[in-house]
């Protein structure tokens, strides 16, 4: 049993292939737009009825300030045609290149391309240069960032699943961002299990079975935006960080182990949301402060 579920958190990493970035929590005073604050600090399940992505709107040809203390979430589908999975190949580092060619089965390979383009191409709008000309460099942890000191204030985040992928971008906030398609294959309980502190465990056990596969992708999101936002990976233990993931609460951090989490975060510290991402799909953004304005952009190609 332990086997199998590892091969499943593994799967879910494999698939949210990116590289770690960033983290977020659930901020009271943040000024929500063309994201409602129902949708943000609401329960939206797995089997929600809502059209996906309807908070998303197009980016004005013009471009939009990020200014500080705002988040930008951009959606964006990764499988795309022929000639587009080239254009954004052709903006990859070599080492970038490599890592593509690293996944065997060759949609995984273009997806990865493509995510991993779009994330050039949406960094260059707000840095004013060419996709190819951005350099990423690794921390300690293999935590990415952008390799020009002057630019490092520019905080990002990328996650992605199935067609989809969605992105997080702050001037000054650090942020995290997961996304997760349902899979009906899934061992719910044996990853609960090994992701979930005691007392979220006791918890999610006493939900209904119907109730535990939403509660488990709440739970899961959360706790990935946090680990992502923290660069750590899989070195930082999950059970050491408690979050809501019932349907009644908001989101946010309950609890931080500080003395094992390698962090000296406070839970008041951090801002979780909700992304209401429709049908089949769950999300959930960090963010290390409070942001003042949140807005949702469809991404759409330059040329």
């Amino acid at each position: 049993m332990q086997a199998s579920v590892e091969k499943q958190i593994l799967r879910f990493a494999q698939d949210d292939n990116l590289d770690h970035l960033c983290l977020l929590v659930y901020g009271r005073q943040t000024r929500i737009c063309h994201f409602s604050e129902s949708d943000m600090n609401h329960d939206h399940s797995l089997t929600s009825s809502s059209s996906p992505f309807s908070f998303f709107e197009n980016y004005p040809e013009g471009g939009h300030l990020l200014q500080a203390g705002h988040i930008h979430v951009w959606r964006a589908i990764v499988d795309v045609p022929s000639t587009r999975l080239q254009v954004y190949q052709d903006t990859l580092s070599p080492d970038e290149q490599e890592r593509a060619q690293r996944f065997r089965a060759p949609q995984h390979r273009q997806r990865f391309t493509a995510a991993r383009g779009i994330l050039r191409h949406i960094l260059a709008r707000y840095l004013r240069q060419s996709p190819r000309e951005i350099h990423f460099e690794s921390g300690a942890f293999g935590k990415p960032c952008l390799q020009d000191p002057a630019e490092r204030s520019l905080h990002f985040n990328v996650s992605h699943s199935g067609q989809w992928a969605v992105y997080a971008v702050s001037r000054d906030l650090e942020v995290g961002i997961d996304l997760e398609e349902d899979r009906d294959s899934l061992d719910y309980a044996g990853l609960a299990e090994r992701i979930c502190s005691p007392e979220e465990l006791t918890v999610f056990q006493n939900l209904s079975q119907t109730e535990q596969r939403a509660a488990f992708f709440r739970c899961w999101t959360r706790k990935e935006a946090f680990v992502k936002a923290l660069g750590h990976g899989f070195s930082f233990p999950l059970q050491n960080v408690t979050v809501t993931f019932t349907s009644d609460d908001p989101p946010r951090i309950l609890n931080l182990q500080r003395n094992l989490s390698e962090t000296d975060s406070l839970p008041e510290d951090w801002s979780l949301f909700n992304l209401p991402l429709g049908q089949g799909f769950l999300g959930a953004l960090a963010v290390a402060g409070r942001p003042s304005l949140i807005r949702g952009w469809d991404y759409r190609p330059d040329d």
